[in-house]
């Protein structure tokens, strides 16, 4: 198994070095950042707001988040040990505030955080869940009455285009509806190497 391959396995659940690495690379990468900052832009988020991501990897959306979420609370929930301990250092002046809130945990486990939420997103890690329509039932548990669900997507696997996009979307608006959620809308973003889409739910 060549380098890359090994890297890009780890993404799924990054751990040891190969997963420190792939925590950069989820960092730095400009299609990553383009598609954080599409993201942010949907969730339209007030100071006041509690939010929640969940597979937040190496914490650059919490802490995009955090600087616009000044007097509510941004909580975070991985399953993934590096990923905590990077966001956390990534984070670790928000953390020290009490504004930023990071559980090593799955997303099924949400209750622990012992917060209620505004909004909840996940980028680029429904496709791992074990099962995506339980765990979203736990979620839809800690989502305050109206509130809304952000699931975004890129596919990143070789050779993925605009119809592994479009069939994401269907798949994940149908584990939405499956889940009780309303009013479920699918938005899409053109992006490099393929589009982006955006499945929106509400409570």
């Amino acid at each position: 198994m060549g380098l890359w391959s090994r890297i890009a396995g780890q993404f799924g659940r990054p751990t040891g070095n190969f997963g420190r690495l792939a925590g950069v690379i989820m960092a730095n990468r400009s299609s990553n950042i383009e598609r954080n900052a599409w993201t942010l832009s949907l969730l339209e988020l007030k100071p006041s707001d509690q939010v929640l991501e969940t597979g937040f990897g190496p914490g650059v959306a919490i802490r995009k988040m955090s600087e616009i979420v000044t007097d509510g609370i941004v909580c975070g929930i991985d399953h993934s040990a590096i990923m905590v301990e990077q966001a956390s250092r990534r984070n670790r002046v928000a953390i020290s505030q009490g504004r930023v809130k990071l559980l090593l945990a799955s997303a099924s486990d949400a209750a622990a955080l012992g917060c209620s939420f505004d909004k909840i997103l996940d980028i680029n890690s429904f496709q791992f869940w074990d099962d995506p329509v339980e765990s979203l039932l736990a979620l839809k548990g800690v989502l305050r009455e109206g509130g809304k669900i952000f699931l975004v997507h890129q596919p990143r696997k070789p050779g993925a285009n605009e119809k592994d996009t479009d069939d994401a979307g269907a798949q994940f608006a149908r584990c939405l509806e499956e889940a009780g959620f309303r009013n479920v809308v699918v938005l899409k973003k053109q992006m490099r190497p393929v589009p982006a889409v955006c499945i929106v739910g509400s409570k």
